[in-house]
């Protein structure tokens, strides 16, 4: 029986492993990165999440995350930016971010258009019009690429691309990115073709995006919608996750300062927990909370931390019943 040829998917070889080693992952103490244009620090992702990304690369379908504030599921699109560059440095990479507003659209991840702009060059003497990047009879001069155009365009790289905090936005925003997730197309109305019709903008087969959307669940998706991604659910960090965390974003730290800091929080977060508040402490709090504690002398910082109560407080207890409430952890 004849083996059945090898499927040409430019998804199966590309894959977001543990790196334990640190190999793909920034220094201790993080570094800049042009490539996601912030400072990046080592993650450290669940062996779940690790499979749900590998398995949206592979199937070419968007990863939807959930998960408290705070949790870090913003920072895995720049996570899987940095390591895939430094993974696969035969292909070019590239990352772009889409935050969401209030009152963004569907139409502004993919291109504005600058209609102002064009009736402007429309109405200045033809001899005045010398750059042909204004010319007015090209409709492409006035486009705007949004983060979801530029990364459909890409010829010559793959784009990843972090659409952040959805549930933001109406409800209409994720509906109308069905058929661009479907199919890997969208339309640019503006631009005609040669027989007239509408150009649609179409994903590049060879080096489709990679998308990555973040939701805090402020409002359900619609189903449609997330019948299209896949799902991952970012629990908060155990214990030793957030050691690692801390000791990854620091240099250094003294273990005893780590461990004191890391009993401290933990209390509160388990006294928070039985009292039900709505708004629990998160990891982002606790490295801001450590930031901030991190500039005292290592003595300073072992006497607070060894005195009742929080110190600090304002970093992590946000709202009158906690600042109040906790004062002898």
């Amino acid at each position: 029986m004849a083996k059945l040829p090898t499927p040409i998917n430019p998804n199966t070889k590309i894959q977001y492993k543990k790196d334990e080693t640190g190999e793909f992952q920034p220094p201790q103490g993080g570094e800049w990165s042009d490539l996601v244009d912030q400072e990046i620090y080592p993650y450290y992702p669940s062996d779940g999440l690790v499979e749900a990304v590998t398995l949206a690369i592979r199937l070419n379908r968007p990863l939807l995350l959930e998960g408290e504030p705070g949790c870090g599921k913003s920072q895995l699109a720049a996570a899987v930016a940095y390591q895939l560059n430094k993974r696969y440095p035969d292909i070019l990479w590239k990352y772009r971010l889409w935050n969401i507003q209030s009152t963004s659209k569907a139409q502004d991840g993919f291109y504005t258009y600058d209609y102002v702009g064009r009736l402007q060059a429309a109405q200045l003497d033809k001899e005045r019009v010398q750059d042909e990047s204004i010319n007015p009879r090209k409709p492409e001069n006035f486009i705007n690429w949004g983060p979801l155009g530029y990364a459909f365009r890409e010829q010559d790289c793959r784009t990843i691309v972090l659409i952040d905090e959805i549930d933001k936005a109406d409800k209409d925003l994720p509906n109308d990115l069905l058929l661009a997730i479907d199919q890997q197309k969208f339309l640019v109305k503006e631009i005609r073709e040669d027989n007239g019709e509408p150009r649609w903008e179409r994903a590049n087969k060879a080096a489709p995006p990679i998308i990555i959307i973040t939701s805090n669940r402020e409002q359900e998706l619609p189903s449609a919608f997330l019948r299209r991604c896949l799902y991952h659910y970012v629990e908060f960090p155990d214990r030793i996750r957030l050691t690692e965390i801390i000791n990854s974003r620091f240099k250094n730290p003294p273990a005893i300062i780590v461990k004191n800091a890391l009993d401290k929080f933990m209390k509160l977060r388990e006294a928070m927990e039985e009292d039900e508040l709505p708004k629990q402490v998160s990891t982002s709090e606790l490295i801001d909370w450590f930031k901030a504690l991190y500039d005292y002398p290592t003595g300073e910082i072992k006497a607070m931390l060894e005195k009742p109560g929080i110190p600090l407080p304002s970093t992590l207890c946000k709202d009158h019943q906690s600042s109040n409430s906790y004062q002898d952890i």
